[in-house]
């Protein structure tokens, strides 16, 4: 099987910043050219006082608007990862193992991960959907307060929002429609990287479907079951979830964990304490790293999604009481000043904008993603303590066997965050409120 050499995808990774720094040049100038766009239209409506380009500018505007929001979150990412980049840049350096320890790819047999199309991008088109579909309706409805009520009387300038209001809904039933499994690639992708990582992990340690298996006869196996996992479909590369080997002849299923102890001791390896350095530092603590991180980068997130939406809540209630002191002030509203005109936009806007701010903290999940990877950051520490002991004493005839059995635990607590990430991020379909 031929392979390509590519960074593993990591928290915060050069393959994330590569993708970014590709497409920020050219999204800074759309967002630069959006601008001048509605800029110059606008200016043609107050220089010449035409219907045309009164009746253009809602539309232009909207069209404008929908182009900048998807690259406003796309620069927003960019900047995201590079602060994440640079805050976490001692922790990483921290991690990087000691020049005597050796790589996993210094091993026979071992591969580098293939070129697989890149998760982290179909991560960021996901999401940038799904926020578009989250502010739509919120876009929508200021379009039919704005006309609403600054401009009662009707004329082309008035067309003009109601004609944009209907653009941006059916964008919204357009993008509902056309993005069915709208994670399927996204989850798909990650899968196939986090699989393949793992198998060479369990070819480096000799567990697993590699068991006893060494040279030509592992390399047998592996290349078997990575050409399975070079074409699997989703639904098989949901097969490789299972920790065991399928036993054809009984139709059962060899769990792993108990295929090492089955064994009983084995020869060790003429490097065995080097071998568990290697999976050590390469396995066990980056790997508790990019949990650290992920969980920090969630529950950083979740609060500051979480105070902007309780921040916008008592911002609409606070809008919806100045408007009712209004009515029952007595005043004639008939003739809406700027202030009261300015109030019942914001009562009208503020609940579909607490809307869109829940739909995008629901997108996201930050919440229950960082309690998993918080668990998972246990369980490896966990791991990581009993493999230094076990590096720590002296060799004995068990110790292969013991270490093994380990590799197996740790490529189940893996395992099984991947599949708690998936049940957490897979979605059917995007939710859209109006």
């Amino acid at each position: 099987m031929t392979a390509t050499t590519v960074s593993p995808v990591f928290l915060d990774s050069p393959v994330l910043g590569k993708e970014l720094r590709q497409d920020g040049g050219m999204r800074i100038w759309t967002l630069a050219g959006g601008m001048l766009l509605v800029i110059a239209w606008t200016a043609g409506y107050l220089i010449f006082e035409h219907d045309a380009w009164a009746f253009g500018l809602p539309i232009a505007g909207s069209v404008t608007l929908l182009i900048l929001l998807d690259n406003v979150f796309h620069a927003g990412r960019r900047l995201s990862h590079q602060w994440r980049r640079r805050r976490s840049a001692p922790r990483r350096a921290a991690w990087m193992p000691d020049t005597s320890v050796r790589r996993p790819i210094t091993y026979p047999g071992v591969l580098q991960t293939p070129a697989y199309a890149d998760a982290v991008q179909a991560q960021g088109r996901f999401r940038a959907t799904g926020v578009r579909i989250a502010v739509l309706p919120l876009l929508a409805i200021a379009l039919l307060t704005v006309q609403a009520v600054f401009l009662k009387d009707g004329g082309p300038l008035a067309l003009g929002f109601v004609l944009a209001e209907c653009l941006l809904l059916l964008t919204l039933v357009w993008t509902l429609w056309s993005r069915s499994n709208p994670s399927l690639t996204w989850v798909t992708r990650r899968l196939r990287q986090e699989w393949f990582r793992r198998e060479m992990f369990l070819l480096l340690t000799g567990t697993g479907p590699y068991l006893g298996l060494r040279g030509t006869a592992a390399e047998a196996v592996r290349d078997q079951r990575l050409a399975l996992l070079d074409q699997a479909d989703p639904a098989g590369l949901l097969d490789f979830t299972e920790l065991g080997t399928p036993d054809i002849a009984t139709g059962t299923v060899l769990d792993w964990q108990d295929e090492v102890w089955r064994a009983g001791p084995v020869a060790g390896d003429a490097a065995l304490t080097e071998l568990m350095r290697t999976y050590l530092d390469h396995r066990v603590r980056r790997q508790r790293l990019f949990m650290e991180l992920a969980a920090e980068k969630a529950d950083r997130s979740e609060g500051t999604l979480g105070g902007t939406v309780k921040g916008l809540v008592l911002t609409g209630v606070a809008a919806a009481l100045a408007y009712a002191t209004l009515l029952f002030s007595g005043l004639d509203l008939s003739g809406t000043s700027a202030l009261t005109a300015t109030v019942a936009l914001l009562t009208a806007c503020m609940p579909p904008l607490c809307n869109s701010a829940l739909a995008i903290q629901n997108l996201y999940g930050f919440q229950r993603l960082g309690r998993s990877h918080t668990e998972t950051r246990r369980e490896l520490l966990i791991h990581e303590n009993t493999l230094t002991a076990l590096i720590a004493e002296p060799p004995a005839a068990d110790t292969a066997t013991r270490f093994r059995a380990l590799a197996v635990r740790v490529e189940t607590t893996l395992t099984e965050d991947v599949r708690r990430w998936r049940l957490l991020v897979n979605r059917p379909e995007f939710d859209a409120g109006l």
